[in-house]
């Protein structure tokens, strides 16, 4: 398990591999929160986004991501599972 900033290019390469959206983990930090990728259909990701709000965890497209991180940069880290 690995733990990298998120950035423009991690967004990148999570998408390449198929991933649609970014969950902060469960119990994660407000703070300083650890995110993980996900697979949703895109069409599922604001009925993913609600389910997860009632146990406080965020869910955010990575598509919105990549054209938003360089005005909202993103606060925390990204695990990444699979390296």
């Amino acid at each position: 398990m690995k733990i990298v900033d998120i950035t423009k290019d991690t967004l990148i390469s999570a998408q390449k591999e198929g991933f649609t959206v970014l969950i902060t983990k469960f119990s994660s930090d407000p703070l300083n929160p650890t995110w993980i990728v996900d697979k949703v259909e895109n069409d599922k990701i604001e009925a993913s986004k609600k389910a997860l709000s009632e146990s406080y965890q965020l869910c955010y497209s990575i598509k919105e991501a990549i054209l938003t991180i360089d005005n909202r940069p993103f606060i925390g880290k990204l695990q990444l599972s699979h390296s």
